[in-house]
């Protein structure tokens, strides 16, 4: 098992204070109302978890070129957090400079942009879906991480890729986390 080092440990620790702030409790299932527009998510009675990012298959996680064996539910504690749900891999797998993670909540996609440690937001697409890519303002500058969130049928998920510890970049972390988001979108609700 690989430790997780003091960095890392505080951009999770942060990431986790940010989403206590969105932890408001909303239960329903998802109604789709065709609007692909990040400023819109329904919620109806009835859906009470939140997806699950650890059943994206073990085979697309390897196909992303991320470290399935490094797979970690409840990445910091976050299922501390009612209504949260999350998985982390570190990656690629050859030279791990980054560690992925993916979080998901019932929470509103517009509630969670609102927060002001979620800098820098430009509108993106992930496959056919409307998204907001975005640094927290611990990433540093130049950032050391970068971040997606959209609403995929009720549930915010949220793709959040940051450098492990003193490891060097070896690329950008916005194209990194582009690239996993788009080769998971297809694994997501709706």
């Amino acid at each position: 098992m690989r430790l997780v080092g003091g960095r890392r440990l505080a951009t999770a620790c942060g990431v986790a204070v940010l989403l206590a702030g969105c932890a408001s409790s909303t239960s329903g299932n998802p109604v789709s109302n065709g609007d692909t527009s990040v400023e819109s998510t329904t919620v109806v009675p009835d859906q009470e978890e939140p997806f699950d990012p650890c059943t994206i298959p073990k085979s697309a996680v390897t196909a992303s070129g991320l470290d399935v064996s490094t797979e970690r539910p409840d990445f910091a504690g976050i299922t501390t957090y009612p209504g949260w749900k999350n998985c982390a891999w570190d990656g690629p797998t050859d030279t791990p400079w980054y560690f992925l993670i993916v979080q998901s909540s019932l929470s509103s996609l517009d509630q969670f942009l609102q927060s002001p440690r979620n800098i820098n937001q430009v509108p993106v697409q992930v496959g056919p879906r409307a998204a907001v890519r975005y640094n927290l303002s611990e990433d540093g500058e130049p950032p050391e991480g970068c971040s997606i969130a959209l609403d995929a049928s009720g549930n915010l998920i949220i793709f959040i890729l940051h450098k492990i510890g003193s490891k060097d970049l070896q690329g950008d972390p916005c194209s990194e986390v582009g690239k996993h988001a788009e080769d998971f979108q297809s694994y997501l609700p709706g």
